[in-house]
């Protein structure tokens, strides 16, 4: 009998915590800077995207310089990404951002989740 109180124990014990630790996930993931954007490269480890821009647009600006694009007034973005093989230029995505970014040109930052948008 004391096994199975122990069994009960633990079993309860084991489901509080993953709940817990998938309710801080989600609470971090809702803290994060939220942007949607265009992937214009991968390179370096990094990724290049442009914010508010549809995949729709990407072949039109793609080949532009970095300056073309901020004379365009287009915000760049250089995000490091542990995930860059699930994402490719000119995917359209959606980017929650950890831990906010700098005030270079372009901004730099590092990508917590990437979603790549379906068509």
């Amino acid at each position: 009998m004391d096994n199975l109180k122990w069994f009960k124990f633990s079993a309860t014990l084991f489901f509080i915590l993953m709940v817990g630790c998938a309710n801080i996930e989600e609470k971090a993931l809702e803290s994060s800077l939220l942007i949607d954007a265009v992937i214009l490269e991968i390179k370096d480890g990094r990724m290049l995207v442009a914010e508010d821009v549809t995949s729709s647009e990407y072949a039109e600006i793609s080949t532009k310089t970095i300056q073309e694009l901020d004379e365009e007034g287009i915000s760049l973005i250089y995000l490091n990404y542990e995930k860059l093989a699930d994402v490719k230029a000119g995917d359209e995505v959606r980017i929650w951002i950890d831990g906010g970014l700098d005030h270079s040109y372009p901004a730099q930052g590092h990508a917590k989740k990437v979603e790549v948008k379906e068509d």
